[in-house]
């Protein structure tokens, strides 16, 4: 919609109140310090300088009967609506009331800030956007939700939204239908990492904020900060239901609202002649196991694709889809950004690949000590297995050792791959010089150093990737690993930058001694390093780790691009946020269908995986498939995790999250079936190898 200049005046707060939750009935007229919350939710509103005006609005069921009588007993004005189309109470009570502008507060959020009511309001005023909210990205606690709109969305909302959860939940239409502008408003300290959660849905959170009342007698009104203080002073205090998925009733409204059918199948007719052609000249049509149609429900999914633009991608057919693989992790800002490409083509023009070394490696690696704790020198690769290889290499050359203990995926080199399943053509002499380890089992590397003393090199492995370390586990295969003479070497080809510009081992604060970075650093071009301590990053004067394209500039030039996108915006942090959403809303949206036994997302969210497990008679790769197999088809691009993206908009989150309700509720019908395999319209789709 166009953007306007809002009026200040015109305020209309619309407290939204009900009898009826499912989690804690008649929570809003809960007794807290002597008051229903419903007192105390107004009194916080009323403290805002930006509100002239207040109503609030609830059902016209029986039940809510006593809401209105309240209201009438401290003069508060209150606007009956339907019960279940609260989209339609809002707008009717807009309309009621002649309001230019509508402030969105739910009733039950006792400890609302006034002032971060005002600063959402005056953040609207001078916008001038259609909507604004500090809700896309928490970073205030959660119970301290602010949403600005103005009167012409929410009519346009009320004309145009048909399905249930946006009638319910009244703004996921103005949010995500992308036809009206949108602005979040942020805190100047980002609490997102504290979990903090000041609303009350459970009677866990009611106590939590009796207790709050309780302490603070003498503030009126309460604001965050007097919160945030008393917590510093009483950590005691701190919610037990922290731990709490927000919005946990959308989804379970979007889940509710799911149909359960099968998708009909794309028109993939260009895929299969490009198919036809590539299996004549390129083995296995494809140059990575990952990307090749075996990882992909033949016939259904797609083969090729053509181009990227963010987080969607179109096949040869000309088939959208919004990409959660984004090229198997590399592009962190999405498929052609901009700046990264801009910044490429510049380079290009004054050439990419020179006879002598170019400045820019310089710059890159300066960055790159700055940022990654253990860096103290940097040698550049092009793949991830370049960066293993040569750390594993510049290990044995360090210690005069040729053992090698790893746990995780570390590339497709022999002293690697000859652990795994496709270990065909690497030579018995060297597969047995790789040992394998147990994630998270200190007894299980502590038992393999053990059993050949004084023969280790190194100890690889990734320090994290879709389970958490255990507390205390990084920091005790360190001690393990030093104490067997053996360097320790993270692999974060896919941990860095996702997990934070210093990487994982910033994350957890265990300092290896190489490390070794890839994917995201480039966005998608290619590069990778080895980055650690001087005295062993000095072998690299003498091992041979030497190719043409090491020092490749373009890519280099990305790479700086990259890292100076992501130290100078809040990227990282919007990416955790929208994974974060997928995850919840996939969690509570299983749960819901009766499959948290089969399907749930683990890791963390910027990098989570969905995990598929054997249920009764049906195996895991069955429901993978399934799952997989019904969101290509609706145009989701998946290989059953979230490989998040900064271009992951509000809306691509909000779709995904659709889908996935559509796809669990198919799946759940088709598991109660005796023969779920018969739903299948492909192959099941087999790993390449178990990793992880």
């Amino acid at each position: 919609m166009n953007a306007i200049k809002h009026n200040s005046d015109n305020m209309f707060c619309i407290v939204q109140a009900r009898m009826g939750s499912k989690r804690l009935p008649g929570k809003v007229l809960a007794d807290i310090s002597g008051k229903p919350m419903l007192w105390h939710v107004i009194r916080q509103v009323k403290g805002a300088s930006t509100i002239k005006r207040l109503v609030v609005a609830t059902s016209d069921h029986t039940l809510d009967d006593p809401i209105m009588k309240y209201c009438a007993t401290i003069g508060v004005e209150c606007f009956r609506g339907n019960e279940l189309d609260v989209l339609d109470r809002y707008y009717q009570a807009a309309k009621l009331y002649n309001a230019d502008t509508i402030v969105r507060i739910t009733g039950d959020c006792p400890l609302i800030d006034p002032f971060v009511i005002d600063k959402v309001v005056e953040s609207f005023i001078e916008s001038e956007c259609d909507y604004v909210t500090n809700t896309l990205r928490y970073t205030y606690p959660d119970g301290l939700d602010t949403e600005v709109f103005s009167f012409e969305a929410l009519a346009y909302a009320w004309k145009e939204a048909t399905k249930q959860s946006d009638r319910e939940h009244v703004t996921p239409y103005i949010r995500t239908s992308d036809r009206f502008s949108v602005c979040n408003v942020e805190n100047e300290v980002d609490l997102s990492s504290r979990n903090l959660r000041w609303t009350v849905d459970e009677e866990s959170d009611l106590d939590f904020v009796k207790s709050v009342y309780d302490n603070l007698t003498d503030c009126s009104p309460i604001l965050m900060s007097d919160v945030l203080g008393l917590l510093d002073q009483k950590p005691n205090l701190l919610n037990s239901n922290s731990g709490a998925i927000m919005n946990e009733g959308y989804y379970k409204s979007l889940y509710s609202q799911a149909i359960a059918e099968a998708a009909p199948r794309l028109c993939l007719d260009q895929s299969e002649k490009w198919f036809s052609r590539s299996s004549k000249t390129i083995p296995g049509s494809s140059q990575t196991f990952s990307k090749g149609y075996t990882q992909y429900v033949q016939g259904v999914s797609p083969v090729f694709l053509k181009s990227g633009a963010g987080c969607l991608v179109w096949d040869v057919d000309g088939n959208e889809y919004i990409d959660y693989v984004q090229g198997l992790l590399p592009n962190i800002l999405g498929y052609a950004n901009h700046e990264v490409n801009s910044a490429v083509t510049q380079q290009i023009a004054e050439g990419h690949s020179f006879s002598l070394p170019h400045p820019l490696e310089i710059e890159l690696a300066e960055h790159l000590v700055d940022l990654v704790p253990c860096a103290e020198m940097v040698r550049f690769g092009k793949n991830g297995s370049d960066a293993t290889s040569g750390a594993v290499r510049a290990a044995r050359a360090f210690t005069g050792r040729d053992r090698i203990a790893c746990c995780g995926y570390h590339g497709w080199q022999d002293w690697y791959v000859g652990t795994t399943t496709r270990n065909l053509g690497v030579p018995e002499a060297v597969q047995s010089l790789t040992h394998k380890f147990d994630y998270n089992d200190l007894d299980s590397l502590s038992t393999l150093l053990d059993k050949h003393p004084g023969e280790f090199a190194a100890v690889i492995m990734e320090p994290v990737n879709f389970v958490e370390p255990d507390p205390g586990y990084l920091e005790g295969v360190k001690e393990l690993t030093h104490l067997h003479g053996a360097l320790l070497i993270f692999d974060e080809i896919c941990s860095g930058f996702h997990f934070g510009l210093g990487g994982a081992q910033k994350f957890y604060g265990v300092i290896p001694d190489l490390a070794c970075f890839g994917k995201a650093m480039g966005n998608g071009f290619p590069i990778s390093c080895v980055l650690g301590k001087t005295e062993v990053m000095t072998v690299f004067e003498e091992i041979f780790f030497s190719f043409t394209m090491g020092g490749e500039i373009a890519s280099i030039a990305a790479a700086l691009k990259v890292i100076d996108i992501l130290k100078t915006t809040d990227t990282l942090e919007t990416i955790k946020s929208n994974g974060k959403k997928l995850q919840d809303g996939l969690n509570v949206m299983s749960s819901e269908a009766g499959l948290q036994d089969c399907i749930k997302c683990v890791g963390h969210p910027s990098w989570s995986l969905i995990r598929f497990s054997d249920i009764a008679d049906c195996e895991s790769a069955v429901i993978r498939t399934l799952f997989i197999q019904e969101l290509n088809k609706r145009g989701i691009l998946s290989l059953g995790a979230h490989n998040m993206s900064a271009s992951h908009g509000h809306a691509h989150i909000e779709q995904t999250l659709h889908t996935y309700a559509n796809v669990l509720k198919t799946i759940s019908g088709w598991l109660n079936e005796t023969q779920p395999e018969s739903f299948l319209e492909g192959p099941i789709i087999r790993p390449v190898f178990r990793a992880r």
